[in-house]
């Protein structure tokens, strides 16, 4: 007879969701590292821009040109604070998917522990069981031997 776990369908079921949860959080992880790349790409091109501009007011540049390079740069500055709420928002998805795969696995680590449990008290009662199992047998045995000597000088003296 072997054990069975009244509650492995749940566990499994646990379990299922602990890998789509894991699953979440590598998906979520990669959407905030393209937002973390597509941030420092931006940080860097308003760097060059901010050279640019700089490299631009020391030489003799006309003014329409400053001022479309400073748009550029105010752009740029938008959108490098965008990408850093994108980024700030990123993290949090991972944080929050971080926080429902340890949830998950707090769960199915119950059902793993309460399954050992009851694997070790059936390993305990099955233990016990065989024991019984093999006294009986020892004893009946010990009954058939006892039986055995007790006729057999019946026999030898008749």
């Amino acid at each position: 007879m072997s054990f069975r776990f009244r509650l492995q369908r749940l566990l499994e079921l646990r379990e299922q969701h602990e890998q789509a949860k894991a699953r979440e959080l590598a998906a979520a992880q990669d959407v905030a590292e393209q937002a973390e790349q597509a941030r420092e790409a931006l940080a860097a091109l308003r760097a060059d821009s901010h050279a640019h501009v700089h490299r631009a007011t020391r030489r003799e540049t006309r003014i329409g040109h400053l001022q479309q390079l400073g748009t550029v740069l105010a752009s740029l500055d938008e959108r490098l604070v965008l990408a850093t709420d994108v980024c700030r928002q990123a993290d949090e998805g991972v944080e929050a998917a971080q926080k429902t795969l340890e949830e998950a696995a707090r769960d199915r680590r119950v059902l793993d522990r309460l399954k050992e449990r009851h694997t070790d008290v059936w390993r305990t009662e099955e233990a016990a069981r065989d024991r019984v199992r093999m006294d009986e047998a020892a004893l009946t045995q010990f009954a058939r031997k006892q039986e055995e000597t007790t006729t057999a000088p019946a026999e030898n003296a008749g």
